[in-house]
């Protein structure tokens, strides 16, 4: 059976990140975050984990965006940070 996960942490980074992205950037992260919760992400998309940092992951959604999320034991995601080609590693 497959992982299904409920977006329950992050909705703040998510909205202040969406207030001035493109509706294009918008699109493909809201794709990436519906494929996290259903479980498929980690089939879909280039994953990276967060060195030393368990149930962390971030998923490169397309060139130059980039989300990190935080998956809880509660059968539960929260997203942790969203970075863009603009933001400084």
């Amino acid at each position: 059976m497959a992982m299904r996960l409920r977006l329950t942490s992050g909705l703040p980074v998510l909205e202040n990140w969406s207030e001035e992205a493109c509706q294009a950037d918008r699109n493909a992260l809201y794709r990436a975050l519906f494929a996290v919760a259903d479980g498929s992400a980690f089939l879909i998309y280039d994953v990276f984990s967060d060195a030393g940092r368990a149930q962390r992951f971030v998923f490169q959604v397309k060139q130059g965006l980039m989300v990190k999320v935080g998956l809880h034991r509660e059968e539960s995601f929260g997203i942790l940070d969203i970075s863009t080609g603009e933001d400084e590693q």
